[in-house]
């Protein structure tokens, strides 16, 4: 870094400015924060001088790689192929990005920017998550990605998005340096409590951060706040007592209501909010299945909300979609309204069972067993209590059959656990809790922690039941 002097009334100024370029990268577009602002940026690194002189965090560069070949140069003009020329400093940062299931936590920055040097930004002209295929086990992944996307979009596409302030950029750069800190190092178990977590002084910060930029986005009601309110709906559920999730449900809901109440409204905003309607279909899906679990009829989500679930998103989660119509029907109170035709509905789940051998069929099959003790656990008139019994015990065996039959590297394996807890609550031999305990077991050793309250809850019935 240079001085540069310039004499203005006998008076000696100095100002910082950057010298250079890095080969290989770069550096002639402004940071966001000016884009935003409408100010030609100085370009000075890591903050420039006009945010520091306006007081606002700096919102971080672009960082485009530029193929150099050793013997290519400009005044030839001469093309070199990226994948044998690739910069060392790009190489570096690849490593970086690939080590990310590691264990490893990274430092952050002395100076957070919105776009940090030490993970590589992503093309603009990318294309658009497919959430469905990311997502092979969790949110979590497509979570990072996603913010990355937003992080790495040029300056045409932040002048055209209004909603995207100085704000949300902050807060989608903390998000993504917090979830990306759960991925690296997931908290681990306190020796003192009984299933209690505890969190590294490096990820309470990253969290604290992430919270302190979700509590400014809120105070503007801007709608990429919803990002990260599904953000940590989803590490509720991961943390949480299992199926008290509904404290950050309430938020969302809150805030979508704000900006739209119908599904046109949504469609809408989804074009300015990226990744919007995916993540709405998400917290609906814990809204439908944290009722099913607590055993309540307390749906937060309206209608028009549990509509936006496809069949592509069954598919990601293994859940049948006439299952999950079944699920709504017990989550809203219908089942005790008309007992009969719940247990018919519950009876016709029952006849679908083995129609498939893959994983996505046994998962399937886990879910309309699901269904079947969801509603008959609800049910007082029919079928009777002998007849009810045996059914659901039916019903439990054959889900611990397909837990114990399915491999916890399935995509679906972590999604099967609603199958697994009422399974394990209406669990009537030693054997069943066995492969519950296995499942539990395995969630919590997944690469995000999950569940670790499901377990404790089984558990305490089956000390109930005098099964432990």
């Amino acid at each position: 870094m240079a001085s540069t002097s310039n004499t203005k009334d006998g008076v000696l100024q100095q100002r910082s400015k950057p010298v250079g370029k890095p080969r290989g990268m770069r550096r002639d577009r402004d940071c966001r924060s000016c884009k935003l602002r409408d100010v030609k940026c100085d370009l000075n690194r890591p903050s420039c001088g006009e945010c520091i002189a306006a007081g606002v965090p700096c919102g971080g560069y672009p960082q485009r790689v530029i193929w150099v070949g050793a013997s290519s140069s400009a005044k030839d003009g001469s093309s070199t192929s990226p994948s044998s020329t690739r910069p060392r400093q790009a190489r570096s940062q690849s490593t970086l990005s690939r080590s990310s299931d590691s264990g490893h936590t990274p430092d952050r920055p002395a100076d957070s920017s919105l776009s940090p040097p030490d993970r590589p930004a992503l093309s603009p002209g990318d294309e658009p998550i497919n959430w469905s295929e990311a997502d092979q086990n969790s949110f979590i992944r497509p979570l990072v990605s996603l913010c990355q996307q937003i992080i790495s979009l040029d300056g045409d596409a932040l002048r055209s998005n209004h909603y995207l302030s100085v704000e949300a950029l902050r807060l989608i750069s903390r998000l993504r340096d917090f979830v990306q800190s759960r991925i690296d190092g997931h908290p681990a178990r306190a020796s003192t409590g009984a299933g209690d977590l505890w969190e590294s002084e490096a990820m309470a910060r990253y969290r604290l951060d992430a919270l302190i930029s979700l509590k400014d986005t809120l105070k503007a009601t801007n709608p990429f706040a919803f990002i990260g309110i599904a953000a940590f709906a989803f590490f509720e559920v991961c943390d949480s007592g299992f199926g008290d999730w509904q404290r950050h449900l309430y938020g969302a809901k809150s805030l979508l209501d704000y900006h739209c109440k119908s599904r046109a409204e949504l469609d809408t905003l989804s074009r300015s909010v990226t990744g919007l309607s995916e993540m709405v279909v998400r917290l609906v899906w814990f809204d439908t299945t944290g009722s099913i679990i607590r055993g309540t009829s307390d749906l937060i989500f309206e209608s028009w909300h549990r509509e936006l679930l496809t069949d592509s998103f069954f598919r990601t989660v293994g859940c049948p979609a006439d299952t999950f119509q079944l699920f709504i029907r017990v989550a809203s109170g219908e089942v005790a309204s008309n007992p009969s035709n719940s247990a018919i509905l519950a009876m016709e789940q029952l006849l679908k069972l083995g129609q498939g051998s893959t994983d996505w069929d046994r998962s399937a099959d886990a879910y309309r067993c699901a269904g079947v003790i969801a509603v008959l656990t609800r049910v007082d008139e029919e079928p009777s209590a002998e007849s009810k019994a045996a059914t659901i015990s039916l019903a439990v065996d054959r889900t611990c059959q397909i837990i114990a039959a399915t491999s916890s590297s399935s995509q679906f394996y972590i999604h099967m656990a609603v199958p697994a807890y009422l399974a394990g609550i209406n669990a009537s031999s030693v054997k069943q809790c066995d492969v519950i305990r296995a499942y539990w077991h395995n969630c919590n050793h997944a690469g995000v922690r999950r569940y670790p309250d499901g377990l404790a809850r089984c558990e305490d019935r089956w000390k109930m039941k005098r099964l432990v």
